[in-house]
């Protein structure tokens, strides 16, 4: 008798996990909403200390309530000398739960970049014809601020920190140099709309 209960139970229990998640009725019964952001900045890679344009695009999920967001995200950074395309799967985590029209969060992630260097500038001598493609996988933290204009639509800005660890060969001639990337800091404002 006790293993029937035990069965018993445990069915009941799983239908009712299964039932609480599914994703599917979290979206169309209003518990999720789908979130897509566009960014616009200015970047910086540590390497050439110039600074340019950088933007990034998003798709994510979010509560209805707000609180996190977990998102894949498209970042271009290009400073005419190197540029960077990076994808990757971040979260962000408001630092209260109460923050109905603005508010502060955190960012953490993880990135793939794809890394083409043309030229270096380091410590005052120009390599003008470096020519060289690397990629790395790095995790990113940042910080925000967002303020919800409506229930869908919000704008924020966002200090990104990318600790890349990519490094690229040049022979000169002479001598193989190998230059360290360094890290990738984003500024940027962002418009987001929830779905």
């Amino acid at each position: 008798m006790k293993q029937l209960v035990f069965i018993l139970a445990f069915l009941a229990s799983s239908a009712a996990f299964a039932q609480w998640n599914n994703p599917i009725d979290a979206f169309c019964s209003g518990e999720y909403r789908a979130i897509g952001t566009v960014g616009l900045g200015v970047g910086e890679l540590q390497i050439n200390d110039e600074q340019d344009f950088a933007g990034y695009a998003s798709l994510g999920v979010t509560p209805d309530a707000g609180v996190w967001q977990v998102e894949l995200r498209y970042t271009n950074f290009d400073d005419g000398w190197a540029s960077v395309d990076q994808w990757g799967i971040g979260a962000k985590v408001d630092f209260t739960v109460s923050c109905d029209v603005q508010c502060l969060y955190w960012m953490v992630g993880w990135n793939y970049g794809d890394f083409d260097v043309d030229t270096v500038d380091k410590h005052g001598v120009l390599y003008s014809d470096v020519n060289a493609e690397t990629e790395d996988n790095y995790w990113n933290a940042g910080v925000g601020y967002r303020y919800n204009w409506t229930r869908d639509f919000d704008t924020s800005i966002e200090y990104n920190y990318n600790d890349v660890d990519a490094r690229v060969r040049y022979f000169d001639g002479e001598v193989t140099r190998r230059f360290d990337l360094g890290h990738l800091r984003t500024l940027t404002v962002n418009f987001s709309y929830r779905f």
